[in-house]
């Protein structure tokens, strides 16, 4: 099918974009040639030699120079902004030129991205200020109409996504519907309509759609493929392991872990998938061969000292410790310490988990007054946050067969794979 003058210039104005950002990294990867940007973009090639291509040709590579000035402004820009009350941003947005650009709006969403996990409400923040400069932005200098549209659909894709990571799965929804919406006028953007469907793909597992998740993440894969994005690809995997983790498939979980483990160049990104794979690893009988990836992860570990990459790295080793059963007294105290840590960061599912963890070798010791203690610990972090009530009811279970003294493995189990499907949604790599 032909495609319009305006959604060429969308195209291969995202070409250009990337191509600029490639340039300033010092990296070409993930950037495709214009020639396979433009077969993406339209199912069937849309460099035609004729005159309106060469007038899209001239425009764009035009405003190489301009883009370049844009994204180079974009950090200070939205530095001011965020220094504003809320009615001065939005007056100062509405009313000054220099804030309607493209980049500006894209690398709010950037930081959107980078902020979700730790500050759910920040990002659903910036994604409604991106959403705003995109519709002050004037299409004959971002690419056109269509370019434009795909960027609000993302940013309101991205404010959903905020939503969902939040617990506010119904407001999620409603938003994404209205990205979809707004996505029919645009569809020039290979890349971000990828992005749009890996985004839904977490609501729809969430959800509990796994069929509609499945569909999503293997069309968001084969965009990425195209587009030789090689990380997102390993995203769109992980996210596809993290719905077999709530269908309780680990087999599933591992074999698509295993295969992100072989995309991700990002060095955090491969981070995250040798975590999960750790312990996939390990819940499933095969400690040893956990212990070995550990072992061979330990340096990338080592390259973060945030609060919640250096708890993890302590929880999995306190979980090995505790499957190879080698020294229950070392398990005790590694999960212990990853868990206050956790607790003290505000990463409430987490320290659930590794509370649960710890709770095992309790249980293994026949040490019921100490599963009491951790539970009801877990129990009063739980309340004094907002967080699924379901979560909540699966640890007052453990609770309360702790104190009646019948806490089985079976039950430990369950409070764990309840507290896990929605610590999922927190999971960073989604």
């Amino acid at each position: 099918m032909e495609r319009s003058p305006d959604k060429r210039m969308g195209a291969l104005a995202r070409v250009l974009a990337r191509a600029l950002n490639a340039e300033k990294e010092g990296t070409a990867e993930g950037t495709p040639d214009l020639e396979e940007e433009s077969q993406v973009a339209g199912g069937s090639s849309v460099l035609e030699d004729d005159e309106s291509l060469d007038q899209v040709l001239r425009t764009v590579l035009s405003r190489t120079s301009q883009v370049s000035g844009e994204r180079a402004s974009a950090p200070a820009q939205l530095a001011e902004l965020l220094a504003m009350p809320n009615h001065e941003r939005e007056s100062a947005v509405a009313s000054q030129a220099r804030f309607h650009t493209y980049s500006l709006a894209s690398y709010t969403l950037e930081r959107c991205e980078k902020v979700v996990f730790h500050d759910p409400a920040m990002a659903g923040e910036l994604a409604r200020l991106a959403r705003t400069v995109a519709e002050q932005a004037d299409p004959r200098e971002c690419g056109g109409t269509a370019a434009l549209a795909d960027l609000e659909a993302y940013a309101m894709a991205m404010e959903a996504n905020a939503a969902r990571v939040g617990g506010n799965l119904q407001e999620a929804f409603s938003t994404f519907l209205l990205s979809r919406r707004t996505q029919d006028r645009g569809g020039a953007d290979p890349d971000l309509s990828a992005r749009i469907d890996l985004l839904e793909a977490s609501l729809r597992r969430d959800l509990r759609q796994f069929a509609a998740a499945f569909e999503l993440l293997d069309r968001a894969e084969r965009g990425f493929v195209a587009l030789n994005d090689r990380n997102r690809q390993a995203r769109a995997i992980i996210n596809r392991a993290n719905v077999f983790l709530v269908t309780k498939e680990l087999d599933r979980v591992i074999e698509n872990l295993r295969k992100a483990l072989t995309l991700a160049n990002d060095p955090w990104l491969a981070l995250v998938v040798r975590h999960n794979l750790i312990f996939a690893l390990a819940e499933c009988g095969s400690a040893r061969e956990a212990a070995d990836l550990y072992e061979s992860s330990k340096d990338l570990y080592l390259q973060y000292n945030d609060p919640l990459t250096v708890s993890r790295r302590i929880w999995a080793e306190g979980l090995i410790a505790r499957e190879l059963d080698e020294d229950l007294a070392r398990a005790e105290e590694l999960l212990t310490q990853a868990m206050d840590r956790l607790t003290e960061h505000g990463y409430a599912y987490d320290a659930a988990l590794a509370g649960l963890d710890l709770v095992m070798v309790y249980a293994r010791r026949g040490e019921t007054a100490e599963v009491f203690r951790v539970a009801s610990d877990l129990v009063r972090l739980f309340q004094s946050r907002d967080v699924h009530p379901e979560a909540l009811a699966a640890l007052k279970a453990v609770q309360q067969a702790a104190e009646r003294q019948t806490v089985s493995f079976k039950l430990l189990a369950h409070a764990a794979d309840r507290v896990r499907v929605n610590q999922v949604r927190g999971n960073p790599a989604n």
